[in-house]
């Protein structure tokens, strides 16, 4: 499979951006499909994507940068960005941005328990954390990541 002129110069243009903010108010393109398996046809097809495309209303959704690696198991690693959509409540097994104790922020998978909040982090390095003063501030809803 070969680029397309076209996507040889969409890319030429975004090299050399280090940041996540690239702030273009219709996205940036996606050209197509890429197999990672077997090669597939290389057909163009010429669309935009962006935040709210993907994840809907950008006045409920934001994201942090990730330090730590505790949700390994679940893809996600140090320097990543979570997508996170706002929500003071979450199904057990949802991953979470939790405040604990009223002054410390963690993503980890959210279980209610009889008497208290487990925190589970999905590398097995990590115990959960376990509390009865947790406030949920968003739902993990993507991943970004630059490589």
């Amino acid at each position: 499979m070969s680029l397309t002129s076209l996507g040889r110069q969409l890319l030429d243009s975004q090299s050399g951006t280090d940041d996540y903010d690239i702030a273009e108010p219709d996205g940036i393109p996606l050209l197509g499909r890429v197999a990672a398996g077997v090669p597939i046809e290389a057909i163009e097809n010429t669309e935009h994507i962006s935040l709210a495309s993907e994840f809907g209303n950008t006045q409920d959704t934001f994201a942090l940068k990730v330090a730590g690696d505790s949700m390994t198991g679940d893809g996600i690693f140090d320097g990543d960005l979570v997508i996170c959509k706002h929500t003071q409540t979450a199904e057990n097994g949802k991953m979470v941005v939790a405040i604990v104790d009223d002054e410390n922020a963690t993503v980890k998978r959210f279980y209610r328990e009889t008497d208290r909040i487990r925190l589970e982090a999905s590398n097995p390095a990590y115990e959960p954390i376990y509390t009865q003063n947790c406030t949920i501030t968003g739902v993990v809803v993507g991943v970004m990541r630059r490589i």
